[in-house]
């Protein structure tokens, strides 16, 4: 799999300038108060660098790179439900992308998500995909276990919509929200969803209302600690607010899904797309790796060595792309 398999360059480039445009559009006026980390809760922090008019810090104590002073949740909302960039994802970016997708990501993930399932001898009887889309995992999941109760958590209209059409329940509301699930699901996924967070440790703590015990959470989100992160920082489009504004490191999340009540965490960066990442920034753009001459050797070689640093990267968990695994905590059914 390639970048552009998932995210072709002049689709994804004309986003990105939609996103910069609402930056101002939503938040030029917005109130900003300065936040603790929002993985660790701590006050430790340093500044980092400003992107689109968001200022970002990084906490000392866990690595977690995050914005700061923030706008307030309710700006957030009307946002993801109003704004050109938003819409624009939901109604010509996506479809475009949708079967690529499909074969590329959710029916790999939905075996992954399966293994992991069947190792751990847990067998979900009710299955919630928070911030569900399109509701391809979930309609790649049903077509392995139909069986399955699903449920599609999906605030944006459009997108609701969609998970509609697929014959799935849907709960058109943010997780947040959600109260009528609660005590409902025996398995909660949430894709991608953590970086666009105004408060992550609120919405981890209410999925973990939603779950009856044991429950599982499969939680995935870009990590700071990842390579093409790490090489690109500010310039990289895994940054991007308004949209990406916590980056939270494997620490970080460790801390994080342990104070929302949640155990057993096992955590994974299975990303494939580092290398190419890079390689597709640099080609694009010279000067980003001036003075890098192991990178730029490295990424001039052909695709086997490189294939083969991006299986090192997922190894050791340096990749981007990050999974955790976790169980709902026994005592955190009484919160």
């Amino acid at each position: 799999m390639k970048e552009a398999d998932i995210r072709p360059g002049d689709l994804f480039e004309k986003y990105l300038e939609l996103s910069a445009k609402d930056a101002v559009t939503y938040f030029s006026a917005s109130i900003r108060n300065d936040l603790p980390c929002p993985a660790c809760d701590n006050n430790q922090v340093q500044p980092a660098f400003e992107k689109h008019g968001f200022a970002y810090k990084i906490c000392s104590v866990c690595g977690t790179l995050f914005q700061s002073p923030r706008p307030p949740w309710e700006d957030f909302a009307r946002f993801y439900k109003e704004s050109p960039s938003a819409q624009y994802w939901a109604r010509v970016f996506f479809p475009a992308v949708a079967e690529s997708r499909r074969q590329h990501l959710f029916r790999p993930k939905v075996r992954e998500l399966a293994h992991l399932c069947k190792v751990n001898h847990f067998f979900p009887k009710v299955f919630a995909d928070i911030g569900a889309g399109y509701g391809l995992l979930l309609d790649e999941w049903r077509r392995s276990f139909p069986e399955t109760r699903l449920v599609a958590v999906e605030p944006n209209p459009d997108l609701a919509a969609h998970c509609r059409s697929k014959n799935l329940a849907v709960v058109e509301l943010f997780a947040e929200e959600a109260e009528i699930l609660r005590d409902q699901i025996d398995l909660v996924t949430a894709f991608e969803v953590i970086e666009h967070l105004h408060d992550p440790f609120v919405f981890l703590t209410s999925l973990a209302k939603l779950l009856r015990s044991p429950g599982r959470l499969l939680l995935t989100g870009p990590t700071i600690d990842g390579f093409d992160i790490q090489v690109l920082w500010e310039r990289s489009n895994s940054i991007a607010p308004p949209h990406h504004i916590n980056l939270i490191s494997i620490r970080g999340f460790e801390i994080l899904l342990t104070r929302a009540g949640f155990s057993n965490l096992q955590i994974f960066t299975p990303g494939k797309l580092d290398v190419d990442i890079v390689k597709n920034a640099w080609g694009h753009h010279q000067h980003l790796l001036a003075g890098q001459r192991f990178l730029q050797s490295l990424l001039s070689r052909n695709d086997e060595t490189l294939g083969a640093f991006q299986k090192f990267l997922r190894d050791h968990r340096l990749s981007s792309h990050c999974w955790v695994w976790a169980s709902k905590t026994a005592a955190s059914k009484r919160v």
